[in-house]
């Protein structure tokens, strides 16, 4: 910035030489750059918050990628909790909010690619902890309800069935399909008249549109066309009569049929017969006597050999021979001149009603048109309609079962105390529904990978909770037992995160937490500071959007070949042995690996140190990756013998193992571990 500033002020010399200059004079290069910095310094951000948003200058995308992919992927069988773990102020809500901003594109990609393996219809809620007051499961229950209610109204009304009176959800479900099939009749009858409409097109715009283009010109040119009917005999009430024959050519079928139709003009009203009678009479007749011009030798002589008279007859004819030939050329000029006039008066006849056809093919190819969308719009309305009658049948007969249920108690027995049910009770109840409703629906296929699933009804549910670190560790436990208890039978895929050191001794973080991700701070800020520190500069608008996470990578490869398989199972037992641990390790493995791709049996090792390893091994491998040359070979010989094993079988698939190689897989172990 050119002007210089003593304690946020400008120099006292700066408002003189302003008020020299007044609003006719020109800008001051000097004054003008002062202007623009200020107008910069305005757009540009100063001061960085401390606020879980912004770019990702930590570099998170690659370790969020596949947990995002694991969270919406179709094979992923849940209910799965994955905690993202760190010191507090290491960033844990930022990665939690790119989290959920990864799950969310890439289900919105799945949409339009139809192999994806990702979920389409998934449904995010974050929770901040902090504002889940009184009873842990109905807190929880009621902020789910809250949150997703908007988006999958019909799906949390369905849920919410379980913590009502059954007989009440029974009437209201039956007073809905009673409802939806009224519905479905009225679209229905809507439909068949449409249909009506579309048949009977070509009468509708000939006898009931008075302002149809082929009404107009019957009417403008009605005394033409009366006369032309009158000269074929037809009589009667001509604009009538007119569209009646418009309505037999226009309906008449395709090109030919509507050109056979209107040749009938020519042989079938009144003296068109006749002249073409006349025509093949006088043609027949005109080559009779050409055939007596021609012949006329042989009957001649006949003529002269049957008697002395007719002998005379013959030489007198012989004499005018020509008048024959003049006979047999007027038959057929007369057989010629009936022709042409049978096409004359039909061409006559056809012009107004060619003319009538072509209007009325126009006016009917554009209403058809019309109503070909309204046709479409309203098929998909009975569709629609009849998806609704056939999921309000549904879930009415699910309501009829869990009233008549209710219903098959004995009437004799006193009532239970616990009839009306405690808040408590209806949340349990209400999650519980969840699951239920969730198994329902993958049975039924709708959860495939990339399928469109009914749009009411989220194919997966992905619940974050943020803000344990500020809870007592009494209420996090309470509230991490009640979400694992809660979300046991769903399709729910629960994201949080928390301090690891907050949750004390004895807390069953094995069974509350699936997949760990421990987000260490980077040993270099460099790169944070410089992004700190161009906050002040004018930026440039991203074309991507405020999102840094890419979704248009090559999605992670979750199979595992045989050679990994028998690794695995040679480590289960370091592991845990356990078949929870197994499970574990198994799955973190699936995770880690992109992390170390060229070492992943010495990955595999540490995985299953950190999951199951003694305190033993672990402070031995510890200790032995401390110090020494980071190319020296990693030396485990007073390890414990299993521990030893698997480092021989380790080498015996990858070679060597160094200590730099070994420090690399421990961290990345230790990032999906549990332990303090």
């Amino acid at each position: 910035m050119d002007v210089v500033e003593t304690n946020g002020k400008p120099p006292e010399s700066a408002p003189r030489d302003l008020e020299k200059q007044n609003d006719s004079d020109p800008v001051a290069p000097s004054q003008a750059g002062v202007e623009e910095t200020k107008v910069a310094d305005k757009k540009a951000k100063i001061f960085a918050a401390d606020v879980p948003r912004g770019a990702d200058a930590l570099g998170l995308a690659s370790l969020l990628r596949p947990l995002a992919e694991l969270a919406v992927h179709a094979g992923t069988e849940p209910p799965l909790t994955i905690a993202l773990l760190g010191e507090p102020g290491c960033g844990k809500s930022f990665a939690l909010g790119k989290l959920l901003a990864e799950i969310e594109a890439l289900s919105g990609a799945a949409v339009g690619a139809p192999l994806s393996p990702f979920l389409t219809n998934v449904a995010t809620l974050n929770i901040d902890a902090a504002t889940l007051d009184g009873e842990p499961s109905v807190a929880l229950a009621r902020a789910f309800y809250d949150g997703i209610k908007s988006e999958f109204p019909a799906f949390v009304r369905e849920v919410a069935h379980a913590v009502r009176d059954p007989q009440i959800v029974a009437r209201e479900a039956a007073e809905r399909l009673d409802e939806a099939r009224r519905r479905l009749d009225a679209e229905r009858q809507k439909l068949e008249e449409i249909e009506m409409r579309r048949a009977r097109l070509a009468e509708t715009v000939l006898y009931e549109s008075a302002g149809s283009q082929v009404d107009a010109y019957a009417r403008t040119n009605r005394a033409k066309i009366e006369s032309r009917l009158a000269g074929f005999g037809i009589e009667g009430d001509t604009i009538a009569n007119y569209k009646s024959m418009l309505r037999d050519v226009a309906e008449s079928g395709g090109p030919g049929a509507r050109l056979g139709a209107a040749s009938r003009a020519f042989w079938a009203f009144r003296g068109q017969g006749g002249l073409l009678l006349t025509a093949a009479i006088f043609a027949l007749l005109g080559l009779g006597l050409d055939i007596a011009v021609a012949d006329k030798a042989k009957w001649l002589d006949v003529l002269r050999n049957a008697s002395q008279g007719l002998a005379s007859a013959a030489t007198w004819s012989e004499a005018h021979i020509g008048w024959l030939a003049l006979a047999a050329r007027a038959a057929y000029a007369a057989a010629a001149f009936s022709l042409l006039v049978n096409i004359w008066r039909g061409l006559r006849f056809l012009r107004p009603l060619l003319r009538g056809v072509g209007l009325l093919q126009t006016e009917v190819v554009n209403r058809r048109r019309a109503l070909d969308a309204l046709y479409a719009h309203q098929v998909r309305r009975v569709d629609g309609v009849e998806a609704d009658v056939a999921l309000a049948t549904r879930r009415a007969a699910e309501a009829d079962r869990r009233a008549g249920h209710k219903l098959r108690a004995d009437p004799q027995a006193e009532p239970s105390p616990f009839e009306d049910a405690s808040p408590k009770a209806q949340a349990d109840r209400f999650f519980a529904a969840i699951g239920t409703f969730m198994d329902g629906m993958r049975r039924s296929g709708a959860g495939g990978a990339a399928s469109a699933g009914p749009a009411s009804v989220p194919q997966r549910l992905v619940v974050a909770i943020d803000g344990l670190d500020i809870l007592p560790r009494t209420k996090a436990h309470a509230l991490l037992e009640t979400a694992h208890r809660a979300f046991a039978n769903s399709g729910v895929v629960t994201l949080m995160t928390a301090n690891l050191a907050g949750f004390g001794e004895g807390a069953p973080l094995e069974k509350w937490i699936q997949v760990p991700c421990r987000l260490a701070a980077p040993s270099d800020y460099a790169a944070f500071v410089a992004h700190l520190s161009a906050m002040g500069e004018p930026s440039q608008p991203k074309d991507s959007g405020d999102s840094d996470l890419p979704t248009e990578r090559p999605p992670v490869d979750w199979s595992i070949s045989a050679a990994e398989s028998d690794l695995l199972a040679k480590l289960a037992t370091l592991a845990g042995g356990s078949p929870r641990a197994v499970k574990r390790f198994v799955n973190l493995y699936r995770l880690a690996r992109a992390q170390a791709p060229e070492h992943r049996a010495l990955l595999a090792l540490m995985l299953a140190l950190e999951q199951g390893g003694t305190a033993g091994e672990i402070a031995t491998v510890a200790e032995a990756l401390a110090d020494g040359d980071p190319d020296a070979d990693l030396d485990l010989q007073h390890a414990t013998p299993r521990l030893f094993a698997a480092l021989q079988m380790v080498k015996a698939r990858e070679g060597r193992v160094s200590l730099d190689d070994a420090r690399h897989a421990a961290a990345v172990a230790k990032r999906f571990s549990l332990r303090a």
